[in-house]
């Protein structure tokens, strides 16, 4: 059984590159990766237009030469992936090619532009389709709202086996005064970077050793960072990206997990602190609906609203039984669910099935 998945470089930042470089290793010698998307950086308009011609010229001779079973996509539910990927499925199938693809990100507004407008030519290309891979129920609903009859496999991202095995290997958190709010995501607007500031500045009033601590990087870091200069906030650390073991050191080094996310497909950080032993506070977002418990893995609300986290993290301040409890829960539930080795193992199920043609059970 040989597969071709498109993905960026592993080795840069972003869910899909990270999700396919902790796979790898788990996915086999019969699993190839053909390299799509921006290498580095930003692009100009021209660079842009010259390294898309290369990505389909590097995928139409490796999809060309028979020697694959299936293509496996990995675009994401935006305008931009859409159309890039729906030209290598277009190609894909032309050749012959049974076609998964993993539907990774999820844009409302690009969502309700398909439903406004796009709906037939988004059937027409999409549904060409062997099957589809979502993160998330509801998304698994929208596709069949469009007309979608293929098998659509549900499916959560993925812990690097590292952080089972550095969360293991260390001590039971002893309880502190000066406690540390974690925010570790991609420095956006939509990821509630400034909500989040938000919550802790109203907790800082009555908790004067409280610690934030925002990991990441992205457009709004340098924004971010002037904003919290500009209103001379003390104790919030940015850190930068962190990867490897000064990651894992970061999420050691905190309290409990604060993402504010304004929409998500699954966000990889709130696996990866749940993995670490962290109580999460998050919104609803996404694939986060189907497996989070609330009052047992942290708080889940459907709220955007500052005050309203601020108040959840301040359960888990005057609380630190329940917080040691959650982190515990959150651990044994991480390395039952989200493990490369189990995540792989349901993929490569999707990828047999996918080229027998069979239903998923």
């Amino acid at each position: 059984m040989r597969v071709l998945v498109t993905a960026p470089d592993l080795e840069e930042t972003g869910g899909v590159a990270t999700y396919y470089a902790v796979l790898r290793e788990h996915l086999g010698a019969d699993v190839d990766f053909c390299l799509v998307g921006t290498r580095t950086g930003r692009e100009t308009a021209l660079g842009k237009a010259v390294r898309l011609l290369r990505d389909y010229g590097r995928f139409y001779r490796a999809a060309q030469s028979k020697r694959y079973d299936l293509i496996h996509l990995n675009p994401s539910l935006g305008p931009n992936a859409l159309l890039r990927d729906g030209l290598s499925l277009l190609l894909a199938k032309s050749l012959g090619h049974r076609v998964l693809v993993f539907l990774h990100g999820w844009d409302p507004a690009c969502e309700a532009a398909i439903r406004r407008r796009f709906l037939p030519l988004f059937r027409w290309v999409y549904f060409r389709a062997d099957a589809f891979v979502v993160l998330a129920s509801q998304f698994r609903s929208a596709l069949q709202e469009f007309g979608c009859h293929k098998p659509i496999y549900l499916e959560t991202m993925v812990v690097p086996d590292e952080i089972f095995s550095y969360a293991a290997g260390r001590p039971a958190p002893v309880p502190r005064d000066r406690l540390n709010i974690l925010f570790l995501s991609r420095l956006e607007k939509a990821k509630g970077i400034y909500e989040a500031i938000a919550a802790w500045r109203i907790l800082k009033k009555k908790y004067p050793t409280l610690v934030l601590t925002v990991a990441g990087d992205g457009s709004e870091r340098e924004s971010a960072q002037r904003y919290v200069q500009s209103q001379n906030l003390k104790d919030i650390v940015f850190p930068g990206w962190v990867r490897a073991q000064t990651k894992l050191e970061t999420f050691a080094n905190a309290d409990l997990y604060l993402f504010p996310s304004y929409h998500e497909g699954m966000p990889n950080s709130v696996l990866e602190a749940m993995a670490c032993g962290l109580p999460v506070v998050t919104r609803a977002v996404g694939g986060v609906r189907d497996f989070f418990e609330d009052g047992k893995m942290g708080f889940l609300t459907e709220s955007r609203a500052p005050e309203v986290f601020a108040s959840l993290v301040e359960r888990l301040i005057l609380d630190p039984g329940l917080r040691q409890a959650m982190a515990g829960y959150n651990r044994s539930f991480a390395q039952q669910n989200f493990t490369a080795s189990a995540v792989a193992r349901r993929l490569t199920e999707m990828h047999r099935r996918t080229i027998a043609g069979t239903q998923q059970p």
